[in-house]
């Protein structure tokens, strides 16, 4: 498709005129004075309540920067003189909770003699952290320990050192991020991590979309690295393939709001990236490739919003937001042959998400697909689909079913699906089931005993059972069964949701794994939260 075909569709779909559109473009004349916002007011809690008094509340309150008034008054949509929205209160309180620094986030409008005052509450989680994470499969240890501050100063800053232990190597990681850096709108991210076997360093600046109705945003980034890259295949500990890889990445992004309000948006954007990835086996005698490609294109994304304050999913005591609407996203990367490929080039792309409410749960289902075709057909592609059903019959129960499945034409090396180590089926060791097609499902149904032991964590036990595997076209299929029991812990006063899991599964036998009982240890659910290349 040419990119003026593009443009007409883009000004078919947009209303006139195209600009950002919201409820609070104005303030009509008819609106009642009485809802009109005459102030906003700020409620700062620290980590433990005023009329907690206890020696540990006292220490971690002295110890402990409380989030500063700006930071949170800037993610608040409303200001005074404009009328209250729900919606915008609603979006205003997940802005609040997908900052990562709050136990608890509230807003409601109170009535007083000089007029309608908005009252935002948020409480502050504990967010200076010993990082201790600890996956294990059996007599296959993963860990990390390190030191977190999610918060620095009260200004929503994040920062972290960590040292990292796996069966492949061991990495010293430095990162800072923090969202609104420069002009109060402009986000600042640098990453570094130094292994045992190469380097990784990145860099990001990212004006993101504050709101469902915000007008632009941008972002350009950068990846570098040197790195060796394990090739395992059919479940076997040593891997068949060593490469050294040099990989480095320019990313640009720019996106506009054709319209946009509580209810959703229509926004167009286009996409750049320039790329070197080249690889070489250990040994080899060859010289090292150095190719470089670009590709360039715009993409167009439609949103529905629907939005579900869900409690006890992944963790306990905490609101947490679940996204239930529609978005799709469509777009057409070009690849000419001027641009470094070998071949002229183009790189559809269509990925989306929906959810919806089920008589005691939710559900959602995430798509991908894309690819790169030439004049001698699909040079390379992905496609992938994975599918969520939460079942909460009564306040302390949770039920979660979980479907994943994809397939990769000619991916990059070290791109593979690899499911293994609390990754896929948990009693598996670390690149048990690898390939380029692969599926996993899995059941959990978790019971929580309290959700905040004197005040300070949360308590479950759960019973789980998983099925999956991956393998390459042309292979015997591969996979592998588990099921067991375990406990979940949780930290209430954490900014952190996720549970800790501590499980007893069996595993049963396959191709190459006898069956036994395994200890696995690791944290949040054993399927990730989105899926491999989606943008």
């Amino acid at each position: 498709m040419r990119f003026r075909h593009f443009l007409s569709v883009v000004v078919l779909l947009a209303p006139y005129p195209l600009r950002a559109q919201s409820s609070l473009d104005t303030v009509a004349s008819s609106v009642d004075s009485a809802l009109v916002i005459h102030r906003v007011q700020i409620q700062r809690r620290d980590i433990f309540d005023p009329d907690e008094r206890s020696w540990l509340a006292r220490l971690a309150n002295k110890l402990h920067f409380r989030t500063r008034a700006p930071i949170i008054r800037r993610e608040v949509l409303l200001r005074p003189g404009q009328p209250y929205d729900s919606a915008l209160v609603a979006e205003s309180e997940r802005n609040l909770r997908a900052l990562g620094i709050f136990r608890r986030v509230q807003i409601d409008s109170v009535r007083t003699d000089s007029g309608l005052v908005l009252r935002v509450l948020t409480k502050d989680g504990w967010s200076t952290q010993l990082d201790w994470r600890f996956r294990s499969t059996g007599g296959e240890v993963a860990f990390t320990i390190g030191l977190v501050e999610d918060n620095l100063l009260g200004t929503a800053s994040a920062a972290a050192v960590r040292y990292r232990k796996d069966p492949d190597r061991s990495t010293v990681a430095l990162n800072f991020s923090r969202r609104r850096l420069f002009a109060s709108t402009v986000g600042f991210g640098v990453a570094y991590e130094n292994r045992s076997d190469g380097r990784v360093a990145a860099l990001s600046l990212e004006r993101p979309f504050f709101a469902l109705n915000s007008p632009w945003a941008f972002r350009v980034g950068g990846d570098d690295r040197e790195e060796r890259v394990l090739r395992f295949r059919e479940g076997l500990e040593l891997p068949r393939d060593t490469l050294t890889r040099r990989f480095s990445i320019v990313r640009g992004s720019a996106a506009w709001a054709l319209r946009g309000s509580s209810a959703g948006y229509l926004r167009v954007g286009v996409g750049a990236q320039v790329r070197r990835d080249d690889t070489l086996r250990v040994g080899s005698a060859a010289a090292f490739p150095h190719s470089v490609t670009a590709s360039l294109g715009p993409y167009l994304v439609w949103n529905r919003a629907r939005f579900l304050e869900a409690r006890g999913f992944a963790g306990f005591a905490r609101e947490e937001d679940v996204d239930l609407g529609t978005t799709v996203r469509i777009g057409l990367q070009l690849a000419p042959k001027l641009f470094g490929y070998d071949r002229n080039g183009i790189g559809p792309e269509v990925s989306g998400r929906v959810g919806a409410r089920l008589p005691g749960g939710f559900a959602y289902l995430d798509a991908l697909a894309n690819g790169l075709y030439s004049g001698a057909g699909l040079d390379s592609g992905a496609v992938q689909l994975a599918g969520t059903v939460v079942l909460q019959p009564a306040s302390k129960h949770v039920a979660v079913f979980h479907l994943q499945g994809g397939w990769l034409k000619d991916p990059v090396p070290g791109e593979e699906f690899d499911l293994g180590l609390g990754s896929g089926p948990r009693a598996f060791g670390s690149h048990a089931f690898t390939g380029d097609r692969a599926f996993f499902s899995t059941a959990e149904y978790r019971y929580t005993v309290v959700d905040d032991l004197w005040g300070l964590l949360g308590l479950g036990i759960a019973g789980f059972v998983d099925h999956g595997g991956a393998w390459y076209a042309g292979s015997p299929r591969r996979v592998g069964w588990d099921a067991g029991i375990g406990l979940r812990l949780g930290a209430s006063r954490s900014t952190d949701t996720p549970a800790l899991r501590f499980d007893l599964a069996r595993r049963f036998a396959n191709d190459v794994e006898k069956a036994g009982w395994v200890i696995t240890v690791g944290k949040g659910f054993v399927f990730g939260g989105s899926l491999r290349g989606a943008n």
